[in-house]
């Protein structure tokens, strides 16, 4: 007989992933703006390097939720709003390309998204 609880690596991967990034939201609170900024640098860098593309998404996640808490902090000037909204959105791209496999469209808009951080720090 059968199990009916069949999980593919596809689905173990999307809920591992899931969880992961619920704890990292409940952990993440307590980081100050600079931090913030700093740890989606890093983790944008660690996309760039990543072997693979789930590995690329995954850090691109991290790096999102850390630059989704950077706006909010007084240091950052309007053109570095703008900057941080154009590193999430080059995130989101990185995402997706890490999430189909395209690992090099994934690495260079994680590269787009470093670029853009550094423009926050300005």
């Amino acid at each position: 007989m059968k199990s009916s609880y069949h999980f593919t690596t596809k689905k173990f991967v999307e809920i591992l992933f899931s969880c992961i990034s619920i704890i990292s939201i409940l952990t993440l609170s307590g980081c100050s703006g600079e931090n913030h900024l700093h740890q989606a640098i890093k983790h944008s860098k660690a996309s760039i390097i990543a072997g693979d593309g789930a590995t690329i998404a995954l850090q691109s996640t991290y790096a999102i939720i850390h630059a989704l808490s950077i706006p909010d902090q007084e240091y950052v000037s309007s053109a570095g709003r703008i900057h941080l909204a154009l590193a999430i959105v080059s995130l989101e791209q990185a995402i997706e390309n890490g999430n189909y496999e395209e690992d090099d469209l994934a690495r260079d808009a994680a590269r787009m998204a470093v670029a853009h951080f550094k423009e926050v720090r300005k």
